[in-house]
């Protein structure tokens, strides 16, 4: 009785190792998962009659990839576009679009569906349907340099008061807004952005009164993006791998074969253990 306690003592440690290394595994699986989607652009701002061209651009958010060809190739990914409208002068109908400013050409997703009010409006556009000035093509393994993001109306037009005069350019801004792009690779799941309470006077509710689907492709205008190849050189930003683990992938296959290599090692540990009860 005394040796079969002592037994029963000696293999609740070895079990509980089994189960956290298993644990460890399924969180470093997940980590992986979630590299291959990124965040490139999230901007809370006012959009301005004063800017040229009806232009706002930023850098590319930090952790995004300098390659977007490899080890992923997100070149076969979506683009997912969040709007947030917190404010609006009137209820002309406007539309939004971004436009990567990379090498040596720039290309651009497809616009928002327009929009007349306050709301949430969210749409994506495949790489493979964003619009580049014809006879060109944007070198993705570059990455991205910045990233403009663009007031429109519903003719392709750019309502700058450098454009269209003040008076014109009133009916559409100032505009305060959040825009999010996410790039998620083919094959995963797409995980939208938390909310973000806002100040400065407006509501925490303020994006609640609408909400879309995907958009149209919008984005095949001429002039969707104004001298985009431009726009900087690439950022050298390579993406950071905070969960502890020390695996790389590329897809989720090779996940899984992480898993096929790691679950025989358990298994073998734990028949080694039952021969020697």
């Amino acid at each position: 009785m005394q040796n079969r306690s002592v037994g029963s003592i000696l293999r609740a440690p070895r079990r509980a190792g089994i189960f956290l290394a298993a644990a460890a595994l399924v969180s470093c699986w997940s980590s992986l998962a979630a590299a291959e989607q990124f965040v490139v652009v999230d901007e809370t701002y006012e959009h301005t009659a004063d800017m040229p061209d009806s232009h706002y651009r930023v850098e590319p958010r930090a952790g995004s990839p300098s390659n977007w060809k490899s080890p992923i190739d997100y070149t076969t990914s979506t683009a997912h576009m969040h709007l947030e409208v917190y404010t609006k002068p009137t209820e002309t109908p406007t539309r939004f679009q971004a436009c990567f400013e990379a090498q040596p050409t720039y290309a651009c997703v497809g616009q928002a569906p327009a929009y007349t009010t306050v709301g949430v409006y969210d749409w994506a556009t495949k790489f493979s349907d964003f619009w580049s000035p014809p006879g060109t093509a944007v070198d993705w393994s570059l990455g991205s340099g910045k990233i403009a993001l663009i007031l429109k109306d519903t003719q392709n037009g750019k309502p700058s008061a450098d454009n269209v005069g003040a008076e014109t350019a009133a009916q559409y801004m100032p505009t305060k807004v959040r825009f999010v792009v996410t790039i998620v690779s083919a094959g995963s799941t797409y995980v939208p952005p938390a909310p973000v309470e806002m100040d400065a006077g407006v509501p925490d509710d303020a994006g609640a009164g609408s909400s879309t689907g995907a958009g149209g492709n919008g984005g095949s205008g001429g002039n969707g993006g104004s001298n985009g190849g431009t726009g900087g050189d690439p950022v050298n930003i390579h993406p950071v791998n905070d969960s502890g683990c020390s695996l790389s992938t590329t897809n989720g296959a090779a996940q899984g074969a992480w898993l096929l290599l790691v679950a025989p090692a358990l298994l073998a540990i734990r028949s080694r253990r039952k021969r020697s009860r």
